[in-house]
């Protein structure tokens, strides 16, 4: 899943690894962030019965991380 930052106006990479990662720990899922200038590639894994529930978590967490990356990274 990649996210375009709209030309730095997007979350801050750092900020939103930290978020993903949370979200995708209360989910049983594990989360590899990277990021170059202008997009934030994020890697969802997790164990699901089948694709369209594994996507839906996926989204899951990576919706909850654009949602709140600046506080989930000052817990």
């Amino acid at each position: 899943m990649t996210v375009a930052t709209d030309g730095g106006c997007g979350p801050d990479p750092s900020e939103f690894a930290v978020a993903a990662e949370r979200a995708a720990s209360s989910r049983n899922a594990t989360v590899m962030s990277a990021h170059t200038w202008e997009k934030i590639i994020s890697i969802v894994t997790v164990q699901a019965p089948d694709r369209s529930s594994a996507v839906a978590v996926a989204l899951a967490v990576v919706s909850e991380a654009l949602r709140r990356p600046a506080a989930s990274s000052s817990r």
